[in-house]
């Protein structure tokens, strides 16, 4: 497989990350529940969780932040990648933004598991 192909390849993982996590986001504000899914820590039981309201409010805000930036991020490289606008500096730019949004997602998702989800 070649760079570009490669390229192509990540923009779209990059973009369906960002539309599941929109999901995620969109579908607890609607529900009013949690589903355990890929957002959520395997020591999560939701049977137990005391304040799943409280979880809801605090990341659906974050859930939509953080979606729409993937979703940007991998939509801007994937048309900087088909006009030939990408090159090694921007894409290592993009990466560490994307890194960067990886570790604060992770981080923040913990965190508030830890205060509204586990007993």
């Amino acid at each position: 497989m070649n760079d570009a192909n490669f390229n192509l390849m990540f923009d779209f993982i990059e973009i369906l990350a960002g539309l599941y996590i929109l999901y995620n986001g969109i579908r607890m504000k609607k529900t009013g529940g949690l589903e355990n899914n890929g957002l959520m820590g395997k020591n999560i039981d939701l049977n137990m969780a005391p304040d799943i309201p409280g979880y809801i409010k605090k990341m659906f805000p974050l859930y939509l932040l953080f979606g729409g930036i993937f979703v940007a991020l991998g939509g801007a490289s994937l048309y900087m990648d088909q006009m030939g606008l990408m090159n090694n500096t921007i894409n290592l730019v993009v990466t560490g933004i994307l890194l960067t949004v990886c570790v604060i997602l992770a981080v923040t998702i913990r965190n508030a598991q830890n205060k509204y989800l586990l007993p």
